[in-house]
């Protein structure tokens, strides 16, 4: 039923609930499952022009991301489960992350969205709803 499973980290801390009900989802139905964390790219502060020093703050985004999808790596193959992990550049979170389900045939979406202020939780109640509208799979969010 879900063979393919995509667990899609959007707050910058991740609870144990999203990756361990991939894991159970996972076990429950011999799934692959597919972390990813977008890293949004902020626009230049000045113009066109990015800074070294925003650069530099990219990068190390990137890196602790990589970091934290490997231990989640970890943990599943653990658990014996088939796994891949992406750390992804965007400026557009919402349309790269459907045409990557797109492109991939995604069975099922796993999403967290916790630990999130007002403004994030507004800006994060859109971007749900984009990706629902444009999604034809399950879609499971998860504080």
């Amino acid at each position: 039923m879900f063979k393919k499973i995509l667990v899609v980290f959007i707050t910058k801390e991740h609870t144990e609930h999203t990756y361990e009900t991939a894991f159970e989802i996972a076990k429950k139905f011999g799934s692959e499952i597919t972390f990813i964390k977008y890293i949004i790219k902020p626009p230049p502060k000045f113009g066109f022009f990015e800074t070294k020093g925003e650069k530099k703050q990219h990068e190390i985004e990137l890196r602790e991301a990589q970091v934290t999808l490997g231990h989640l790596e970890e943990l599943a193959k653990k658990e014996k489960l088939s796994v891949e992990s992406k750390v992804l550049s965007t400026e557009s979170f919402a349309e790269d992350l459907i045409s990557y389900m797109e492109s991939n045939k995604v069975d099922l979406i796993i999403v967290d969205s916790h630990s999130l202020d007002e403004a994030e939780e507004a800006e994060h109640k859109d971007l749900i709803h984009k990706i629902f509208k444009n999604i034809s799979c399950p879609f499971l969010t998860l504080k």
